[in-house]
């Protein structure tokens, strides 16, 4: 049934990007300090789940932004010509970028992330996403990852629509956590 459907990344390309995401995000979030009035807080209900509502629609949503930016990125290549590998490239590429836009929403729940925070809050989050961003950059043009991954390397409008993509992505969970602080949760 699939056999002659074109899918926007490989097998190879997933292990890549869970390993880089594990390597680089996961681990700057293991070093996030706490916020600043977790001890003014109530403590959790026991009786609530691990897992509440709005933490199912933030995932929801988060994973729809991220599925809809990288499968749109793969169909715009393709629609303007690109080879296949191209259009993975930009499509895994789209992924990681999108998740690291998504490091410096998460690390907080509801607060703006445009805070003198971002960049100074953990200085381990500002180390792995120069990580992240060498990394990709290694799998887009390294002749060794590219010929290992089926890769190729991206010209500078697949660049200017990645990081377009993610700034948008960063935007879009930006106005959420606005509505949640507008709804009055403080916290999920």
């Amino acid at each position: 049934m699939l056999a002659g459907l074109a899918l926007p990344v490989t097998a190879s390309q997933i292990l890549w990007v869970n390993m880089v995401s594990a390597v680089t995000l996961s681990l700057a979030l293991a070093f996030e300090p706490p916020e600043i009035d977790v001890m003014q807080r109530p403590p959790r209900s026991p009786a609530e789940p691990l897992i509440t509502r709005s933490m199912l629609v933030r995932i929801g949503f988060v994973s729809l932004l991220m599925g809809a930016t990288t499968f749109g990125i793969f169909e715009w290549e393709l629609a303007r010509g690109s080879s296949l590998e191209l259009a993975r490239t930009a499509a895994v590429n789209m992924l990681a970028f999108a998740e690291l836009a998504y490091l410096f929403q998460v690390r907080s729940y509801t607060a703006s992330a445009l805070h003198r925070t971002l960049l100074h809050g953990n200085p381990v989050a500002l180390a792995v996403a120069i990580l992240l961003v060498l990394l990709q950059l290694a799998f887009t043009y390294a002749p060794p990852l590219q010929s290992l991954l089926g890769g190729a390397a991206l010209p500078p409008s697949s660049w200017a629509m990645i990081l377009g993509l993610s700034l948008a992505v960063f935007a879009a969970i930006e106005i959420e956590k606005g509505l949640w602080r507008r709804m009055g949760l403080q916290r999920m």
